[in-house]
């Protein structure tokens, strides 16, 4: 769809963008898993300081009360200016919360930045900030 509208506006107004490195990807099994960014692997090998927060579904209320608690959410951030560079999730609607890691990455967050972010309680979702907390200073449900 992105590249869809990007053609469009191209058409239309003779420039389009689409930032290619954010762009999630999602494996519909069960559980679910996606990601959006850089891997460890790809930070290894172009030299990149990196540090990691992970954060697992078991801990997780609203995983816990649908019975669904099977994978983790993982946060690489840039060490130094704590900069999202990749998330990875697998687990339930792993296809659902990976928009958000897509948005806070087209704007440039920190990890800081989404784990100082509310999140509804209890959700899904919680464990994306949580996620996020780990990579910044320590989850607090884990």
């Amino acid at each position: 769809m992105t590249l869809g509208i990007a053609a469009a506006e191209i058409l239309a107004t003779g420039h389009g963008h689409v930032n290619y490195g954010v762009i999630p990807s999602v494996i519909y099994t069960h559980p679910e898993v996606a990601w959006v960014g850089k891997n460890e692997q790809e930070l290894k090998q172009e030299g990149v300081k990196y540090k990691v927060g992970k954060f697992p579904f078991a801990a997780n209320s609203r995983a816990k009360t649908n019975q669904d608690t099977d994978g983790l959410v993982k946060f690489l951030a840039e060490a130094e200016t704590d900069r999202v560079l990749g998330v990875h999730i697998m687990g339930p609607y792993a296809g659902e919360l990976i928009a958000a890691a897509s948005l806070a990455m087209e704007y440039g967050a920190s990890s800081e930045d989404i784990a100082r972010t509310c999140h509804a309680h209890p959700t899904l979702s919680e464990a994306f900030k949580e996620g996020a907390m780990a990579a910044y200073s320590s989850p607090i449900h884990f």
